[in-house]
């Protein structure tokens, strides 16, 4: 299967780039490259934890109006622990973002 997946790949074979024209020096293409990928990074990190927040919100609006065994689910052990473990997941990974 030759068709095209994912992202692009350019492959660049015996080429010299003039030394006035290096703006970092030698190997210094991987530095700008992660300087410009990295607030992008952050900002889909950013977005994914608003969507952790969204869905953890949801799940105990669910929680609390769904019955099982004649009292809401979230009065179980375990929907409490499984909410709990969310939350800290949840304020694990903003303050791994903030502190990038």
């Amino acid at each position: 299967d030759d068709a095209p997946h994912g992202h692009a790949e350019v492959i660049f074979e015996n080429v010299r780039v003039p030394a006035a024209n290096l703006i970092l020096g030698e190997g210094g293409g991987f530095e700008i490259a992660q300087g410009r990928l990295g607030p992008g990074r952050i900002h889909h990190c950013m977005r994914l934890i608003g969507m952790a927040e969204r869905s953890l919100e949801q799940l105990c609006r669910r929680a609390m109006t769904r019955t099982t065994f004649g009292k809401p689910v979230a009065q179980h052990g375990t929907v409490k622990h499984d909410i709990a473990e969310s939350r800290i997941e949840i304020e694990q990974a903003r303050l791994l973002t903030l502190q990038a």
